[in-house]
């Protein structure tokens, strides 16, 4: 009978996926240069939403263009990404499944910084140290910019009809590299003690909810 459980409904607060079965953030270029997405990455998407997945959480999507991990992701940073989100959240939906984008942010962790990342923003100006891209310490007027870049990532997620926000906090990536101890050598309110590490993670949870409130999940 437990066996059985893996079909049963999974609820959140303001979401409920027909099944336990969800589809991890899977990577793949499948997209343009530019950060628009294309039609292969929705016949991936559509392929596991056919199969019965109850729900697909999607490979990481920029909110800048600045924070790519690799050119060719489908981002979420202009208003104009909003309609290709919506065509791929409307196939999914199709099959009953729901689509959770996964906001993220390289920070210094990038695999090919791409022509526009000469300098990539962080917690610090310490080179990541495998590729060995520059970065420089982020201002206050950065993370703002960057707290405001996520809302407005959620914003354009639920404007584009799809089911909920997950952050990308691992791997190495923006939000860790303020979490992280050993990366994070700030001496301001973002830098120290894990409460102050923490801030810019919390900041952007609050700057989510703030926007829609609690009518949209964000995990």
């Amino acid at each position: 009978m437990a066996a059985d459980v893996i079909f049963e409904p999974l609820k959140f607060r303001n979401l409920t996926v027909k099944n336990r079965v969800l589809r991890s953030n899977i990577s793949g270029r499948f997209d343009n240069y530019d950060g628009s997405g294309n039609q292969a990455r929705i016949n991936w998407e559509a392929k596991f939403a056919e199969g019965g997945v109850g729900a697909i959480i999607s490979s990481f999507v920029p909110v800048s263009i600045r924070g790519r991990i690799v050119p060719n992701y489908a981002t979420i940073h202009r208003d104009d990404c909003i309609p290709f989100w919506r065509a791929l959240g409307q196939r999914v939906h199709q099959h009953d499944c729901r689509f959770i984008m996964q906001l993220s942010h390289s920070g210094r962790q990038q695999d090919i910084g791409g022509v526009e990342n000469t300098i990539a923003l962080s917690s610090t100006s310490k080179s990541e140290p495998l590729h060995g891209f520059r970065c420089q310490a982020m201002t206050q007027q950065d993370i703002a910019e960057t707290v405001a870049a996520f809302a407005e990532g959620a914003r354009r997620a639920r404007e584009a009809g799809l089911d909920g926000v997950e952050l990308h906090g691992a791997n190495g990536y923006l939000i860790t590299q303020f979490l992280s101890s050993g990366i994070n050598d700030r001496r301001d309110q973002y830098g120290g003690s894990l409460q102050n590490r923490a801030r810019f993670l919390l900041e952007v949870v609050q700057a989510i909810r703030q926007k829609w409130g609690g009518t949209f999940t964000c995990k």
